[in-house]
């Protein structure tokens, strides 16, 4: 089928592999209908014929919504069709009691076998189907449509369903309902009782639920039954209250509600409890059969108005209406779970219909249905920064969407209506302009966004000389008024700097504070452009919202509309007196704004774009009442020859501009949408469900961004041009931004934000009626500074400034002392005084290492016997500096015995002629657990060295140690004994193994080392070993109380 203004030309090609080409055999061709071109396929059934022929599209027509694909007549009306998933096909019994199948790959065929049967239900076990009446009827069929088992008691059945949780039928007639085993063929469940006078006609199934069975629900004229197939029950029969008969119905389990069509032309939604959730309506005539489509979540209703709408039950909104154009109305409508191809069937033949989406939801914004979208702005910088949408809402709400996942990433509620908005995301900035003319500054790293600034009356008041007027302009011109439109200039010429400033500001997400100089910049600048009332263009600060420039325009007359494009340097602007302004832009100079040209169109302009030196402008044609487009050249400012005689009709929402495509789109209130091209030549017509409110360039290829009932939509219209068109995008690779995530909420609220505001801006709006520059106080920055500062530590983005100083072998060195000591630990410092022979006190020497000084140590804390050299000497004084934690350092030591330290008395004397006494072991026992506490205990692994003999310097000591003569001699060593044989020597005490480091652990007590059965030489008599009166007095032992003298002599 040829749409009217189609040219065809012939040619063969080799035919592909289409989705879904639907043939009729009686005509032999097949029609798809694809975005760029029609295509004819003539086809024998046993041989298809690979002749081709294109349509190409001069103007073509594209509708969003159902969209029929194929029409199939037939020599026998259809009495039944349905869908077989088994065997991919669709199937369609006709009146002469025919089959014909239907499938994907192109064919339709038509069965040699006669089936005389009322309907087909496929099955869901091993791709059987089932073909049941009229009457008692029910026979199990294989995939090739032959019988294999008929039911032997079968009752009458009209109607028949496969249930949605298992693999049983569900049939009801004539006062019955059954539930069917396929595979066993045979009724589970006959349920009669009450039904005896009711024919049923409709039925639906309810699959369980947990507090509810399985049901169907059966209608007989008025009267809905209710019926419990798991207990094979009666459960309600229900009479509607409209009096009117029932039509058809159908389940929706995803919404769990009954939908049903009526004789009076309505259709309504049914909650559980018979509670009515919505009636649509909107046929004009009897609706005779619905299908739902949970895919979709789409409700599909035909009517013998010969219309077939769809309608949202959730959203309870109509969504589509398509006229059939046919003389017969469609009787049934069915189709697909996954709702990709739909059918009716009429009088006349087979119809197959597809759902086509031109546009899908890309973000939910409306929070009601009052609110339509005014504005959309698309920022689309290179990588890495990502592509942003900006909406502006007719209710004040500003909100900032992801472009590529459709996420909002935050939001802003205003008090006053907002006129226009803009974004800067170089320095993550919202600029918005009230229906007053206050000019709003607000910061977009916060959720919600945060009101920074508010700049009244900015531009407004009477001319000055620095305005650059003459003092004749400056009494006839109307003085400015308050700003109605603004736009944001950007030049970026340092773009590292600018990312770098942008990653930075990423870090600080979240955090309300800004810096304010950092808004300021030599290279990249950004400039506030304002349009007024009265004839002015007027240029802002970023920083301050101070203004720069002002300069007349438009004779005086209202600034309605400010374009800008940075990559040409000019600014456009409309105005109310029917002319278009072209001013130069130069940003690093005060003059920033020169008047270049000026065309006159002659009439008021609605929505302009500019594509290059070429200017698109929206006008409605005053003969025909058409909106169309003019094109004007700025190169001679003149106005294109080609006059469209095409065009909406109804005023125009949106105009905008495709760079890459080199095309126009322009939408309307009549819901369409243009598609023109640069010769002002229209090329595509979108038909769409609902009135654009708005729409704008999506920055590559053909997405365009829409605003429909308030929300954001998308939409590629790249895929619906001619291929000729498309050949021409450009295919370059894309580096992919990194992911835009939402913001995190933070605390602040917007009337926080804004009492702060005011009280910072209270001297400014006190100068602005004289139009003064004003600067900011110094003591209010002195006031924020600091609050930046703590506002940064806390959110931990505080950076160092200085680098890391250079390393040295110091540092290095010092860092590795810190590193050991903070994981092992410092070393052991251990400071032992001990007695050294030529002085009369105790000494320590520096030079003496540690293990020599733990040597020393434990000399002295050795059990032995002392001699009157120690009589009148102060106690030892042991200083064990430790820097190691104890609690953590004990935990590793070995186990330790403590040694005994006893103050001894004892006679030089031959040992046969000095009377003793001994101590007490109570008394010796305590006093070495008083010890233990005073003195760590130290256990040293150090080998003996060799016995040396030592010959004495000064023989006359012992001559002073034999005047002193104690009154008692203590000696611990030995006790009396009786006169028995000497007990066997102990054992020696092993040696214990070398560790690294000598190491403490906790004192336990301990019993004392045991002594040799024989007594011991006094230290100071084995200096004199030597002596023929020591040879006398201890002939056995000679030379062996030698070592531990030496020990002592260590170090």
């Amino acid at each position: 089928m040829i749409t009217p203004g189609e040219r065809s030309t012939k040619t063969t090609v080799l035919p592909t592999s289409p989705t879904l080409d639907l043939v009729s055999q009686g005509t032999e061709t097949t029609k798809k209908q694809t975005p760029e071109k029609q295509i004819v396929l003539k086809q024998n059934v046993a041989q298809p014929l690979g002749k081709i022929i294109f349509f190409e599209n001069v103007q073509r027509l594209f509708t969003h919504g159902l969209h029929r694909l194929q029409h199939f007549p037939c020599s026998s009306p259809v009495r039944f069709m349905m869908y077989s998933e088994a065997s991919a096909a669709f199937i369609s019994l006709h009146s002469d009691n025919t089959v014909c199948l239907y499938k994907t790959d192109s064919c339709k065929q038509n069965f040699s076998t006669h089936l005389p049967y009322m309907g087909l239900t496929a099955a869901k076990i091993l791709g059987f189907v089932v073909g049941w009446g009229p009457g008692p009827v029910f026979t199990r069929l294989d995939s090739e449509l032959r019988p294999l088992k008929a039911a032997h008691d079968a009752l009458d059945i009209r109607v028949c369903q496969a249930a949605e949780h298992s693999t049983e039928l569900v049939t009801a007639g004539v006062g019955n309902v059954c539930v069917w085993s396929v595979m066993f063929m045979r009724c589970k469940v006959k349920i009669q009782e009450g039904l005896q006078h009711s024919s049923f006609n409709h039925m639906a199934l309810a699959p369980p639920r947990s507090d509810r069975p399985h049901r169907a629900f059966v209608a007989c004229g008025e009267v809905v039954t209710v019926v419990d197939l798991d207990a094979g029950k009666v459960l309600e029969q229900r009479q509607t209250v409209y009096k009117c008969d029932v039509t058809a119905m159908v389940y929706c389990s995803q919404l769990d509600c009954l939908i049903i069509a009526y004789k009076d032309l309505s259709i309504r939604v049914w909650s559980p409890g018979w509670k009515l959730r919505v009636a649509f309506s909107g046929h004009n005539d009897v609706v005779n059969s619905l299908f739902y489509c949970s895919e979709l979540s789409t409700l599909v209703s035909s009517s013998v108005d010969c219309t077939i709408r769809c309608w949202n039950v959730e959203e309870c909104d109509a969504v589509d209406c398509i006229h059939t154009e046919q003389k017969n109305a469609p009787l049934c409508i069915g189709g697909t779970r996954r709702g990709d191809i739909f059918f009716s069937f009429s009088h006349e033949g087979v119809d197959f219909w597809t759902i086509r989406t031109l546009y899908t939801l890309h973000c939910q914004l409306r929070a009601d249905k009052g609110a339509p979208l005014r504005q959309i702005l698309v920022s689309s910088l290179p990588a890495p920064y990502p592509t942003r949408v900006l909406c502006v809402s007719d209710d004040s709400d500003i909100t900032l969407v992801a472009s590529e996942t459709g996420a909002v990433l935050t939001s802003f509620k205003a008090e006053n209506k907002i006129v226009c908005a803009d974004y800067c995301m170089h320095k993550e900035i919202l600029l918005a302009l009230t229906e007053a003319g206050t000019v709003l500054q607000a910061n977009t790293l916060t959720n919600p966004i945060t009101l920074m600034r508010e700049w009244e009356g900015r531009g407004q008041g009477p001319w000055q000389q620095r305005d650059c007027v003459t003092e004749n302009d400056a009494r006839s011109l109307p003085i400015p008024g308050p700003a109605c439109c603004l736009v944001l200039y950007s030049c970026v010429p340092e773009t590292e700097r600018a990312v770098e400033e942008w990653r930075s500001l990423q870090d600080r997400r979240g955090c309300s504070q800004r810096n304010k100089a950092a808004l300021d910049d030599d290279k990249n600048k950004f400039l506030i452009i304002l349009g007024q009332n009265g004839g002015c263009v007027s240029v802002l600060k970023m920083k301050d919202g101070k203004v720069s420039y002002r300069t007349p325009a438009h004779n005086g007359q209202r600034v309605t509309t400010v374009q800008v494009y940075p990559e040409n340097n000019y600014l456009l602007s409309t105005g109310e007196d029917s002319t278009v302004m072209v001013w130069r832009v130069n940003p690093y100079i005060r003059e920033c704004l020169t008047k270049h040209l000026s065309v006159h169109c002659g009439q008021p302009q609605v929505y302009m774009a500019a594509l290059g030196p070429q200017l698109a402008l929206t006008f409605q044609e005053p003969n025909s009442g058409f909106y169309r487009l003019k094109h004007f050249s700025l190169l001679n400012q003149s106005q294109t020859d080609y006059q469209p005689t095409e065009g909406h009709s109804d005023h125009c929402t949106g105009l905008c501009v495709f760079p890459d495509l080199e095309m126009f789109v322009s939408s309307s209130l009549d819901k369409t949408m243009h598609i023109w091209n640069k010769e002002n030549h229209l090329i595509r017509t979108l038909q769409l469900n609902a009135a654009p409110e708005c729409l704008a360039y999506g920055g590559f290829g053909g997405e365009l961004f829409l605003g429909i009932r308030g929300d954001l939509y998308r939409m590629n219209c790249a895929k619906l041009l001619p291929q000729n068109y498309r050949q021409t995008l450009p295919y370059s690779h894309c580096v992919a931004p990194p992911p835009d995530l939402p913001i995190p909420e933070t605390e602040e609220t917007y009337n926080q934000t804004k009492i702060l505001s005011k009280s910072t801006d209270e001297e400014e709006s006190q100068a602005i009626a004289s139009n003064q520059l004003l600067t900011e106080p110094e003591q209010k920055e002195s006031l924020v500074a600091p609050s930046m500062d703590l506002a940064a530590l806390l959110q931990g983005t505080v950076k160092c400034k200085k680098g890391k100083p250079p390393s040295t072998a110091q540092t290095k060195k010092e860092a590795f002392d810190c590193y050991m000591k903070k994981i092992y630990g410092l070393p052991l410092k251990i400071k032992v005084f001990f007695y050294s022979p030529k002085s009369t006190d105790f000494t320590c020497s520096s030079s003496v290492s540690t293990k020599c000084r733990i040597n020393q140590l434990q000399a002295f804390l050795e059990p032995a016997p002392c001699t009157a050299d120690f009589v009148g000497h102060p106690p030892l004084n042991v200083n064990l500096e430790d820097t190691f934690d104890e609690s953590s350092f004990y935990s590793e030591l070995n186990e330790i015995r403590p040694c005994d330290f006893h103050t001894v008395k004892k006679d030089v004397g031959p040992k046969h002629n000095v009377p003793t006494r001994s101590v007490e072991k109570n008394t010796m026992e305590q006093n070495v657990q008083l010890l233990k506490k005073k003195i760590p205990a130290i256990e040293i692994e150090v080998k003996p060295p060799p016995v040396k003999r030592v010959i004495p310097k000064k023989p006359d000591i012992v001559e002073e140690e034999e005047e002193i003569r104690p009154p008692e001699v203590i000696s611990p060593v030995e006790q009396p004994k009786p006169q028995t044989a000497p007990p066997a020597p102990a054992p020696p005490r092993p040696d214990p193994q070398p560790s690294p480091r000598p190491r403490f652990i906790p004192m336990s007590p301990a019993p004392p080392p045991q002594r040799e059965p024989s007594p011991e030489v006094p230290t100071f008599l084995k200096q004199f070993a030597e002596m023929e009166w020591f040879m006398d007095l201890f002939p056995d032992r000679k030379g062996d109380g030698n070592a531990h003298s030496d020990r002592i002599r260590c170090g």
